[in-house]
C-alpha cells in the first residue's frame, strides 16, 4: 500500500461513543480531509503522488508520517485552513544483471512536492480543489541504455533530467462528488486505467497498460486537459478525459514533431494545438463484500490526428490508435481496522488495433501483501506478471510479432513510517525494442529508498 498510510503500528486512542473510529474525512489528527485526498492516497504512484493524510502529532522518528514533522505547529495550522502539504523524495538504485543489453548500474531519482488547497475551507468557496506539483527528476545513466524494454521498468525513469511544474490544476464539485470537472495541466494516470493500488512496484506495468505507453498523457508527459468524474449511483464510477496530445504528433509534410507536454503550460492545449488530443472514458463499478473492497473499470481510448510511428524501416506517420482496456482489484482479507493489512489482488487487460499501435493486448496480474509476518505489520510483498503482445505490423514496430514478459518481486521494509527501503528483483524476456538482436532475459535488481517529508 501506499507509504503515506502505513502507520497502522501506531495506538489510536478509542473514540468516543459519538465519533466513528477514523472517519474517512478526518485524518489522524482531527483535520478534515476532502474526497480528492482520500482517492489520491489510495492509487498513485511514487512518479504521480498526490495529497495524502498527515499524521503530526506522534513523537518523531517511530510514529510520525512525514520526515520533517508538523515544523512547529505550522503544517497542521495550514491544514486546518485547508492547505496540505506533502513531499517525498524516491532513489533507485538500479544494477542491470546477467541478459541485459548493458550490464551496468544507474541512479534514478525523483523528488516530487505537492500542495493540495481545499478552497472551501480557505476563503468559502464549496467544492472547490487547486492542486500544484513540483517534480525534480534525473539519472546517472539513461535506463534504457541498460534495459531498452517498452513497458518501462522504473516507473520514475525520467528520459533524461527535469525540474519542472508538473501538475497544477483545479477541480470544483458541480453536484457534491457526484458530478465534478477538473481543469489544468494533468497527469491522466491519477484518474485512469490505475490498476494497483500500491506505490511499491518499480514496473511500470503496474499501474497502466500495455496498449497505453506510448500515448497516455502521464508521467513524465502530463498535459493539458479537462476531465469529467461522475458518480451516476452510489458504488458506481464514470469519468471521461480530454487531453492535449501534442507529444505524440508529427507534421505530415515538415516532419517536425509536437512539443514536449511535459515541460510546456497548456498553450499547446488551448491555443497552439495542431489538431492532436487523447481522448479515454471508462466506467465501471466498486463494492465492499464482508468488509473487503473491491473494483471494476472498463476503458476506452483514442488518439486524434497525425501520429508518429517507428519501425523496421525508422520513422513514419500514422493515424492515431484506438483501444480498449479493463481492469479490477479485490481485497481477499485485511487484517486491521483500517483496511491497510492483507492481501490484495489485481489485474488488467488491453487491446488496440494492431494496424494503429505497437501493441496489440496485454496483459498484467499481481497481488501485494502488507503485514504478512506478525513481527512486520507495515512491510509489504509484492509480485507481478506482465505480457505485451507487439503489434505484426513492422511499420509500428521494429519486433513485430515479439513478445516482452515481465515478472517482478519485491519486499518493502517500513523503518518507520516515513523511510522505507525496497529491494527488488526484476526479469524482463526481450528486452531490446529489435528482435533480431536475439537479446536474452535481463534480470535488473534496484534498491529503492523513499523518504516522505
Amino acid at each position: 500500500m501506499s507509504p503515506t498510510n502505513t502507520d497502522v503500528n501506531v495506538q489510536t486512542p478509542a473514540p468516543a461513543e459519538h465519533e466513528t473510529y477514523l472517519r474517512a474525512d478526518l485524518n489522524h489528527d482531527g483535520v478534515p480531509e476532502s474526497q480528492l485526498q482520500i482517492e489520491r492516497s489510495e492509487n498513485i504512484g511514487p512518479q504521480s503522488e498526490g495529497a495524502a493524510d498527515e499524521k503530526l502529532s506522534e513523537p518523531w522518528p517511530w510514529a510520525k508520517n512525514a520526515m520533517l514533522g508538523d515544523l512547529f505547529g505550522a503544517r497542521s495550522d495550514l491544514q486546518k485552513t485547508g492547505i496540505t502539504f506533502q513531499g517525498s523524495a524516491t532513489l533507485d538504485f538500479i544494477n542491470a544483471l546477467n541478459g541485459a543489453p548493458v550490464n551496468g548500474f544507474s541512479m534514478a531519482s525523483l523528488i516530487d512536492a505537492n500542495l493540495s488547497v481545499n478552497t472551501e475551507r480557505l476563503f468559502g468557496l464549496q467544492g472547490g480543489e487547486l492542486f500544484l506539483d513540483f517534480q525534480s527528476a534525473a539519472q546517472t545513466r539513461q535506463l534504457n541504455e541498460l534495459v531498452p524494454d517498452y513497458w518501462g521498468f522504473d516507473a520514475i525513469n525520467s528520459y533524461g533530467s527535469f525540474t519542472e511544474l508538473s501538475q497544477y490544476w483545479y477541480q470544483q464539485e458541480i453536484i457534491g462528488d457526484r458530478l465534478m470537472v477538473k481543469f489544468g495541466k494533468i497527469d491522466a494516470n491519477v484518474d485512469f486505467a490505475v490498476p494497483c493500488t500500491g506505490t511499491n512496484f518499480v514496473n511500470s506495468a503496474a499501474y497502466f497498460p500495455g496498449a497505453l505507453v506510448v500515448h497516455m498523457p502521464t508521467y513524465p508527459l502530463q498535459a493539458g486537459g479537462v476531465e469529467i468524474l461522475t458518480k451516476p449511483f452510489e458504488h458506481f464510477d464514470a469519468r471521461v478525459g480530454f487531453f492535449d496530445g501534442s507529444n505524440n504528433y508529427i507534421n505530415r509534410s515538415t516532419g517536425a514533431t509536437g512539443v514536449n507536454t511535459g515541460t510546456h503550460g497548456l498553450g499547446s492545449f488551448l491555443w497552439d494545438n495542431p489538431g492532436s488530443y487523447f481522448l479515454i472514458a471508462e466506467a465501471g463499478p466498486d463494492w465492499t463484500v464482508g468488509g473487503h473492497n473491491g473494483k471494476f473499470r472498463a476503458g476506452w481510448f483514442e488518439q486524434l490526428g497525425d501520429t508518429q510511428i517507428s519501425g523496421v524501416n525508422g520513422n513514419g506517420v500514422g493515424n492515431g490508435p484506438t483501444g480498449t482496456y479493463a481492469y479490477a482489484n479485490q481485497q481477499l482479507f485485511n487484517e486491521d481496522q483500517e483496511g491497510l493489512q492483507g492481501l490484495e489482488v489485481f489485474g488488467q487487460f488491453s487491446w488496440s488495433d494492431p494496424n494503429q499501435n505497437s501493441t496489440q493486448w496485454s496483459m498484467m496480474l499481481g497481488s501485494q501483501w502488507q503485514g504478512l509476518i506478525d513481527v512486520r505489520p507495515n512491510d509489504t510483498v509484492g509480485l507481478l506478471w506482465a505480457y505485451n503482445q507487439f503489434s505484426g505490423n513492422d511499420t509500428l514496430t521494429t519486433a513485430p510479432g515479439s513478445s516482452e514478459t515481465i515478472l517482478e518481486t519485491f519486499y518493502n521494509v517500513q523503518v518507520t513510517p516515513w523511510f522505507l527501503i525496497q529491494p527488488d528483483m526484476q526479469y524482463i524476456s526481450q528486452p531490446s525494442p529489435d528482435s533480431t538482436q536475439n537479446i536474452p532475459g535481463a534480470f535488473v535488481f534496484t534498491m529503492r529508498l523513499t523518504f516522505i517529508f
